[in-house]
């Protein structure tokens, strides 16, 4: 049996730990939301830790020395949004550090970026753009070892679609009662393929109802592309409810989804479902999984600054055909990854899984 110490909330519950509650694996974990009940009453031997600290605040190290003295092995699931340097500094206390998303070029954990995030160093360094609540600095050089450590896991195209908040909210509340199984059971769990590619979607053009986000740096972008498209009528801005929202994306062309708290989006992925063409920024900094962000194969990617994006969905609302045939593929790569997510699950976890302690 292994534990596993989770903090629930939506992304937790219905996306990061979906593989924890297939069921060729559920029955070898046991779930607890109290460091306490793991240092004082906990007879296993290994540790899976999800989700555990919050981002813009230092992780507890002195918890981590007591649990790593405790336990023979720790897996740490980040739970971070973004491709960055958060949470190195838990690199000596466990066997495996997962993140959603890793830098291709493993030199970037060793720079000082601003709020330890790359597109917000960007913004930063470029536009001037400051934190009004910075983040904690603590630097934790990489090493060799450190980065045989560092792993990729999965990110949030797992998990529970289309999103329903109501349910999530209730099921997140059924989890932190002390049922995480139960709490499971107000998944969504429609995970069917869009209806046609090919056909006029002639609603919308570019759907481009973008949610703010509080941290100013990691927000930028996002009030960067808004100021792009501000009143170009083929851009469909704007908030509304979810049931719209969906609606709308069914009958949307293309989509944009800039970055939010981290460069992979929820809506990256319901665009997507929804059969829509993505048009995002540049993902080539980094590797995730599932992987929807091959250039001009599975989504259209656009210049950080947004000095292409007008030329670029003006080019593939001009060519129904290349456009339809680009969401296809992304559906198409998107799907047979999850068909995947046991197999990679085992893979990751197979020191644990298969090999106890040794």
């Amino acid at each position: 049996m292994i534990t596993v110490l989770a903090c629930y909330e939506r992304i937790s519950l219905f996306h990061t730990l979906e593989p924890f509650f297939r069921k060729r694996f559920r029955a070898r974990f046991r779930f607890t939301q109290s460091p306490r009940w793991c240092l004082e009453k906990d007879r296993n031997r290994v540790l899976v830790m999800e989700r555990w600290f919050q981002a813009r605040t230092p992780p507890d190290l002195a918890l981590m020395e007591r649990l790593r003295n405790k336990y023979d092995r720790i897996y740490f699931l980040s739970g971070q949004p973004d491709a960055g340097t958060h949470g190195l500094e838990l690199l000596p206390y466990v066997d495996r550090l997962f993140h959603k998303s890793v830098f291709r070029d493993r030199e970037l954990y060793n720079k000082n970026l601003y709020s330890k995030n790359l597109f917000a160093d960007y913004y930063h360094r470029n536009y001037g753009v400051n934190d009004t609540r910075p983040e904690y600095h603590l630097k934790h050089t990489l090493s060799k070892d450190d980065q045989n450590k560092l792993c990729l896991s999965w990110n949030i195209g797992v998990g529970d679609y289309p999103r329903r908040h109501t349910r999530q909210r209730v099921g997140v509340l059924a989890a932190r009662a002390g049922f995480p199984r139960l709490g499971r059971c107000f998944k969504t769990g429609n995970e069917n393929a869009p209806a046609d590619f090919s056909g006029p979607r002639r609603g919308i053009a570019v759907h481009a109802r973008i949610d703010p986000v509080t941290s100013e740096s990691v927000a930028y972008q996002r009030v960067l592309f808004l100021k792009t498209i501000q009143n170009d009528p083929l851009f469909l801005t704007g908030l509304v409810n979810q049931n719209q929202y969906y609606r709308e994306l069914r009958n949307a062309k293309m989509a944009l989804s800039p970055f939010g708290w981290g460069e992979v989006c929820f809506r990256d992925f319901e665009a997507i479902r929804a059969g829509a063409l993505l048009l995002k920024p540049d993902m080539s900094h980094l590797d995730t999984w599932p992987d929807v962000y091959v250039p001009y194969e599975t989504y259209i990617p656009l210049n950080w600054d947004a000095s292409d994006l007008k030329e670029k969905a003006a080019h593939y609302l001009s060519c129904d055909a290349e456009r339809a045939r680009i969401a296809r593929s992304a559906w198409e790569q998107y799907s047979a990854q999850l068909a995947q997510v046991e197999d990679r699950f085992a893979e990751l976890f197979a020191p644990i899984l298969h090999k106890g302690t040794s």
